[in-house]
């Protein structure tokens, strides 16, 4: 198959699709050939370059029954079908997109006969819905939709967005490279994945939850990747035995956020970069918002309160991200047992941290409350964790440089989950491990359609 073109993020109108959604979808419109339909239900939300539709259900056209030969066109959706389809989405409140494919690869748009269509037909699916109707047309590598709103007016479709093994962002006409206007500063690292790739990265907008030993890692990596915007969410400030896990501190940091040092870095790698500040817990509703703007979410805080509202936003919102950590054991005689560095790519739909069992409830039950109730829930002191600079980096430079051929579309992509990677350092030794997802799980388990 021919390589997915890459698109920078665009402000506008965006339908964002879960990769098994999006794999079920197009092997339905691809999988044979001639033209073939079905309905997506998406949930409208509020991004921050516009709104982005969120699908939650793919419902597929059966050929002869849903989809049949048009009466002023070649095929279309049965009336049937989309009288069904328009109702459930105005009972769950979700926006009707119908959707058919067209033959070629990165190019694609609407013919005169589906135009008239639309004009046909969109002005009543809209007063039915009460929402906006959009019709959505794909080749395999090309997106172009045309949105109807309840007061009247249209508008186009940006992106389609399927945050999967690569970040794919698809169009209606791929790209246009330009010359850069960095003075030679990312040559280098662009003769890798292209000046595009660079453009990618240079839009993006990322999260890092935790700016601590390997947050900190994190932060000083993505900005010397180019990357354009980072959100810096960490409550803590730095003290003395931070100081040599903590990427360029020195003596004098002692006491200063953690977020500020981040930023300081992240300054001197790439001076043009646009950073937040969110010197808050990550459940403080600023930062539980922010990570909703984002593109892309590191997760590189230990606590059960941020893995769950991390996998909530992931879950919820459909934004990929990575998990990384390292566990040092060490008991009470100074034994070092089993030490790993994992990375747990965190995508939409393919199994979340509660299904790995990486939350424990009733530990996020007592960070969740009020400070009072947690300490008084300690029976014992927390004691700190052994961490060492070194061991954090094996964790985040495999993390960053996934994300870095993700948003560039270099990995390859078999169409298998994306596996968890488990580092045992002291063993020389690296394991996968498949990530496991229950189907009736209300995160990332089947969405059924009524």
């Amino acid at each position: 198959m021919a390589r997915v073109p890459l698109n920078p993020p665009r402000h506008g109108w965006s339908l964002v699709v879960r990769p098994r959604d999006w794999a079920s979808l197009t092997q339905h419109l691809f999988g044979r050939r001639g033209e073939h339909g079905a309905v997506l239900l998406a949930e409208e939300t509020d991004g921050s370059r516009g709104k982005r539709l969120l699908v939650r259900h793919v419902i597929l056209a059966e050929e002869g029954v849903d989809y049949v030969p048009g009466t002023t066109g070649y095929r279309a959706l049965s009336a049937d079908f989309v009288r069904d389809c328009a109702m459930l989405a105005a009972a769950q409140g979700l926006i009707y997109v119908a959707v058919h494919n067209h033959g070629g690869w990165d190019k694609v748009g609407f013919s005169r006969i589906d135009m008239a269509s639309h004009e046909r037909g969109y002005p009543t699916l809209v007063q039915l819905t009460g929402r906006p109707v959009v019709g959505l047309v794909l080749s395999r590598t090309a997106a172009a939709g045309d949105i109807w709103l309840p007061d009247g007016t249209r508008t186009h479709l940006s992106e389609l967005v399927v945050p999967g093994r690569n970040l794919v962002r698809l169009r209606s006409t791929p790209t246009t490279p330009v010359d850069p206007e960095d003075g030679g500063r990312w040559d280098r690292q662009a003769r890798v994945y292209g000046d595009l790739g660079q453009a990618v990265l240079s839009q993006m907008r990322v999260a890092i939850v935790g700016l601590g030993g390997a947050g900190s890692i994190v932060c000083e990596l993505l900005a010397r990747l180019g990357v354009g915007q980072l959100v810096l969410i960490d409550s803590q400030t730095a003290t003395l035995d931070n100081l040599p896990r903590l990427v360029a501190a020195e003596p004098d940091d002692i006491g200063l956020h953690k977020t500020a040092l981040g930023a300081r870095n992240a300054r001197r790698a790439h001076p043009d970069i646009t950073i937040t500040e969110l010197r808050h817990d990550v459940q403080d509703p600023r930062c539980i918002e922010a990570l909703g703007g984002c593109d892309f979410i590191f997760l590189a805080a230990d606590s059960n309160a941020a893995r769950h509202l991390v996998n909530q936003t992931i879950e919820t919102l459909l934004i990929p991200g990575f998990q990384v950590g390292v566990k040092v054991p060490v008991t009470k005689d100074g034994t070092v047992g089993r030490i790993h560095a994992a990375v747990r790519p965190l995508v939409p739909g393919q199994g979340c941290l509660w299904c790995n069992q990486l939350i424990n409830p009733t530990e996020l039950a007592i960070e969740m409350s009020p400070t009072a109730v947690r300490e008084a829930a300690r029976y014992v002191d927390d004691v700190p964790a052994a961490s060492v600079i070194a061991l954090n980096a094996v964790a985040v430079v495999d993390a960053v440089n996934q994300f870095m051929m993700s948003t560039t579309g270099l990995l390859e992509d078999d169409g298998n989950l994306v596996p968890y990677t488990i580092t045992f350092p002291r063993e020389s030794r690296v394991e996968y491990h498949s990530p496991r997802r229950d189907p009736e799980c209300p995160r990332c388990g089947d969405i059924r359609c009524p």
